[in-house]
């Protein structure tokens, strides 16, 4: 039976299913669809991904119905504000009206080369059927000029669209940045348990869901304009009857489908789920494999990744058992079905034909020729319904892909309004908390209470005062507070009652900024007031003098490069690091992280401290994994250049280079200061 199928069948059959050329060019709109029928029915019910390679292209997706509403209004929210943006300030390919005009003229003109080769395949069996060599000729010279203008024109609906999509990136990635560095939310977001995965939402989601706002144009308007004008077309050529029919047809198709499709939303949650615990069962064996060898737990580790994958499998298998009763309906509706549908409407079109072709050849010709047009009008329309279709998805990918971008402005606003416990010295009016002091010359605490965001008092009423070279030592057991006072102090935790005053260079702005949290006293302008070495220092990315100049670059120094270097190398040699510029040399850039040991960390902390010689500096358990003997070295380069050091610790041989003590005792509240005696 399949020997027999006519051509034009041939057409809508492959029109039903729409193999494309590749998934990218469906995403843009330049080539054909990639689904036919029974699949634009089975993208109501969200797919799974498959395995974390090719995660769901938004992981709320499947939440998206359950938001409803309030994940279109996201959406919409988020349009709004990234046209807004454009407004403001262009961004650098152009305004987006250009090219939003630009794309749908584009559209309009694809449209109508699509209809123009539709005329040339039916003429090409016209001029076959006579015989008609010159014509053909010329027809092939036509039919290779539409073909280049066809091609300039998918390519420049590609580039337009790119474009877009990535001015767009742009200008939600800058508003995204602008917001996520303002007031250390950057910090702050870290612990907000439902927002996790913030790296991914601003890299990784933004991407994608710029694309696809910018697929969204062409594939929204090429479809409709395509069903108009086809359905136009058939109409011209078979009147109300034949375009009713195939309007039936497409109806009747849908509905059936819709009634008969499995609900497999949850399923394909649960594939993800189980796909994602698959995934991480390998991931967590590849970072813990040391330990696991340690403990010779392979055999442990192997029978629980077989659990994980054979519940994997076994779901996999009640889905597909689910389908396939689907999936024979499917395949008759959307694969076999069409051929007949063809040859219904080709015969309404024969009836209708007003002249008698049986004795006359070139009317022969002209009927074929426009039967032959008919088909791929038929095709034509399929696809564009088609299309359609398969836009309510797009709209719901992109209202999950809104609503995860959408809690991230909500959250980082959040996050700012936590700095109201921020004050200057003219606008604290008494209110608890943070006070950023030109004139003081010591940190104090006045009656403060140091407690963490849960609400949990580690210090009760605390006051005390940490005037220049007056260095204090920091104890207490482990979780009673000690670092949590150093978060306090640099403004990462709020406080509900009593203050601390921090010195504070001459503020030129009422907005709170890291250049001024970290700002030159009075005392002088050329050193910072408040510095941190923790026990893990930070190592940015860059090269070895990156890592001593942090935060500031190469730039910031004001120095020439080679008095900056010859400066740098005598603070390595008094960290006994000398030996990491004679090894790598200074414009190395490696993963000093774990290029490095945590000692070796440690010392270049030191290090870093040294070159910035600030006024005051919390070193919280920096040097515990270094020898005792350097470590006296380091607190004795600290004491030189002034910098009064308030040291957390737990090795009682610093005791001789700080002047008093705060032991916080129990995490409870209670603390006591006093004097250290020799």
């Amino acid at each position: 039976d399949d020997i027999t199928r006519s051509t034009d069948s041939k057409l809508v059959y492959e029109a039903m299913i729409k193999k494309s050329k590749s998934k990218k060019l469906s995403k843009h709109g330049t080539g054909q669809s990639t689904q036919h029928l029974g699949a634009l029915i089975n993208e109501h019910k969200v797919k799974a991904p498959k395995g974390m390679s090719s995660a769901s292209l938004y992981d709320d997706s499947l939440e998206v119905k359950a938001k409803g509403k309030h994940s279109m209004s996201d959406m919409f929210k988020l349009v709004s504000q990234l046209l807004a943006s454009g407004k403001k300030k262009l961004s650098w390919q152009g305004s987006d009206a250009v090219h939003l005009s630009a794309l749908a003229a584009c559209v309009v003109l694809r449209t109508a080369i699509s209809d123009r080769i539709a005329n040339l395949n039916g003429q090409t069996v016209f001029f076959v059927i006579n015989q008609d060599r010159s014509g053909f000729y010329k027809l092939m010279i036509t039919s290779a000029m539409q073909s280049i203008s066809n091609s300039v024109i998918a390519s420049s609906l590609k580039y337009l669209t790119d474009h877009l999509a990535l001015g767009w990136r742009q200008r939600l990635t800058d508003l995204l940045l602008d917001r996520y560095f303002k007031k250390d939310t950057y910090y702050r977001s870290v612990h907000i348990q439902h927002l996790r995965d913030v790296d991914q939402r601003i890299t990784r989601d933004v991407e994608r869901w710029c694309d696809d706002l910018a697929a969204l144009v062409p594939c929204a308007i090429k479809p409709v304009l395509d069903a108009a004008w086809f359905s136009w077309r058939c109409y011209k050529l078979t009147g109300k009857k034949g375009v009713a029919f195939l309007y039936f047809y497409m109806a009747f198709g849908y509905t059936t489908l819709k009634a008969i499709s499995p609900d497999l939303a949850m399923a394909s949650r649960g594939e993800h789920d189980l796909e994602s615990a698959f995934r991480q069962s390998h991931i967590a064996l590849r970072e813990r494999a040391e330990s696991v060898a340690f403990f010779g737990g392979g055999q442990r580790e192997k029978y629980n990744i077989h659990q994980r994958f054979a519940a994997l499998k076994n779901h996999v298998l009640g889905t597909l058992s689910k389908r396939f009763n689907h999936d024979i309906y499917e395949n008759f509706l959307t694969n076999h079905m069409p051929h007949n549908i063809t040859w219904i409407v080709s015969m309404i079109f024969s009836l209708q034909y007003p002249i008698d072709i049986r004795k006359d050849v070139i009317e022969q010709a002209a009927m074929v020729k426009d039967m032959r047009y008919l088909a791929t009008v038929i095709a034509q329309t399929f696809s564009s319904f088609g299309d359609i279709l398969g836009l309510h998805q797009r709209y719901t990918e992109l209202a999950g892909g809104a609503t995860r971008i959408s809690e991230v402005f909500k959250e980082m606003k959040k996050c700012r309004k936590v700095d109201n416990f921020i004050h200057y010295d003219d606008d604290s009016r008494g209110k608890p908390g943070l006070i950023y002091s030109q004139g003081s010359n010591a940190i104090e605490f006045d009656d403060a209470n140091v407690e963490t965001p849960s609400g949990s008092i580690l210090a009760q009423n605390l006051s005390l005062s940490v005037p220049l070279d007056k260095n204090l030592l920091i104890s207490g057991p482990n979780a009673s507070g000690k670092t949590s006072l150093v978060r306090c102090v640099a403004g990462l935790w709020p406080m509900t009652k009593g203050h601390v005053r921090v010195p504070h260079l001459d503020h030129r702005s009422k907005q709170l900024e890291d250049s001024q949290i970290w700002g030159v006293t009075e005392l002088d302008h050329r050193r910072p007031a408040l510095f941190v070495v923790t026990q893990k220092p930070y190592t940015t990315l860059g090269s070895l003098r990156a890592q001593i100049l942090y935060p500031h670059s190469p730039d910031d120094a004001g120095t020439a490069d080679e008095s900056l270097d010859a400066q740098l190398e005598d603070l390595l040699d008094k960290v006994h690091l000398k030996y990491l510029v004679e090894r790598w040399g200074w414009d190395s850039v490696e993963d000093w992280e774990n290029v490095l040991s945590l000692g070796e960390q440690q010392r270049l902390g030191m290090a870093r401290l040294f070159y910035h010689k600030p006024h005051w500096c919390f070193l919280d358990e920096c040097t515990n994994a270094v020898s005792a003997d350097v470590e006296e070295e380091l607190y004795k380069f600290a004491r030189d250049p002034g910098i009064t050091m308030l040291t957390i610790t737990q090795r009682s041989g610093l005791l001789e280079y700080h002047d008093e003590e705060l032991k916080l005792k129990d995490g409870a509240g209670s603390w006591e200061h006093f004097a250290i005696r020799y």
